[in-house]
């Protein structure tokens, strides 16, 4: 969506790689609730760089917009990098030769669904993003990479929420760079299926989650970086 902040962080880390996409898609609009909300949960520190002016994007109104769908496959697109524009349909899904890459901030399939970041803190594990590319499920798609996010004792809730979707950003490059490997034969070359074993959908933590999961953050949380 346009303004999304997730989109312009992600534009910002590949285009540090040197890996500017061939298409920049903006499907509808964030709304200012969602900014408000993304400003007050991290405290103000997350807001990335909107994209350069002299970017071109294309702007659709919806998913629903025919003429998205024709533009990605009139481009021979390979990948298509889910950034916060909603669910997919099955028929959407295959238009890109290889698929929908998206990072969720969860380990897979353990922590699929919603506030996966706080529940995983919650438990005292690490924050692991997954990339995995998207299937007909919520969360379900094979797995390309893994990684869990360095966390600084000293850092708040706020501190740790700003910093997710630049870990995420790192995950998405190592995700494509892995991609590129492919030679175009078995996709499970290079991605690995989901086993519904441990899986776990998780809800949206109440507010008392959230403000106990803060206490115990203050008492400092560390993790170092690891490939899993």
């Amino acid at each position: 969506m346009a303004g999304n902040f997730v989109g312009r962080e992600y534009f910002q880390h590949l285009d540090a790689a040197e890996m500017r996409p061939d298409l920049i898609l903006e499907v509808g609009r964030i709304s200012q609730d969602s900014i408000e909300w993304e400003r007050q949960r991290t405290g103000g520190l997350w807001n990335p760089k909107p994209l350069p002016e002299s970017v071109a994007r294309h702007s659709y109104e919806s998913l629903q917009d025919p003429s998205l769908w024709d533009l990605i496959a009139s481009q021979d697109i390979d990948v298509v990098i889910q950034a916060g524009v909603g669910i997919l349909k099955p028929n959407m899904i295959s238009v890109p030769n290889i698929g929908f890459v998206n990072v969720h901030p969860g380990a897979l399939p353990a922590y699929r669904g919603n506030a996966c970041p706080e529940w995983q803190l919650y438990d005292g594990n690490p924050i692991v993003a997954t990339a995995h590319l998207i299937d007909a499920g919520i969360d379900t798609g094979p797995v390309i990479c893994a990684n869990s996010m360095s966390i600084l004792p000293e850092w708040t809730y706020e501190n740790i929420r700003a910093n997710i979707y630049v870990h995420c950003a790192d995950v998405l490059i190592a995700a494509l760079k892995r991609l590129n490997k492919w030679d175009g034969m078995n996709i499970y070359d290079v991605v690995v299926p989901q086993t519904e074993q441990n899986a776990c959908y998780r809800p949206q933590m109440p507010n008392e989650l959230i403000e106990e999961l803060k206490e115990k953050l203050s008492s400092g949380y560390g993790y170092r970086s690891k490939n899993d």
